[in-house]
């Protein structure tokens, strides 16, 4: 499903994010989250939560270098 209309983020993407280390609506942002019209920020950070929640341990812990967002999407 399409979390962000203008800039086509889907579910799948934050999920993808979240598996990389974002932890807050703001390290979507380089996906597109927010940047225009920013009505998504509700629906992305409930699905950035269900993803946070869903992860692995492991993966929990939060990035102390969200640049590895950027890496993810290059």
């Amino acid at each position: 499903m399409y979390v962000c209309i203008c800039n086509a983020v889907t579910e799948k993407d934050i999920h993808h994010a979240a598996a990389n280390g974002a932890r807050r609506v703001r390290d979507l942002r380089t996906l597109g989250v927010t940047v225009d019209c920013g009505k998504c920020a509700c629906a992305a950070k409930c699905c950035l939560d269900q993803a946070v929640a869903s992860a692995p341990s492991a993966a929990r812990r939060p990035s102390s270098t969200p640049a590895r967002l950027l890496e993810a999407y290059a």
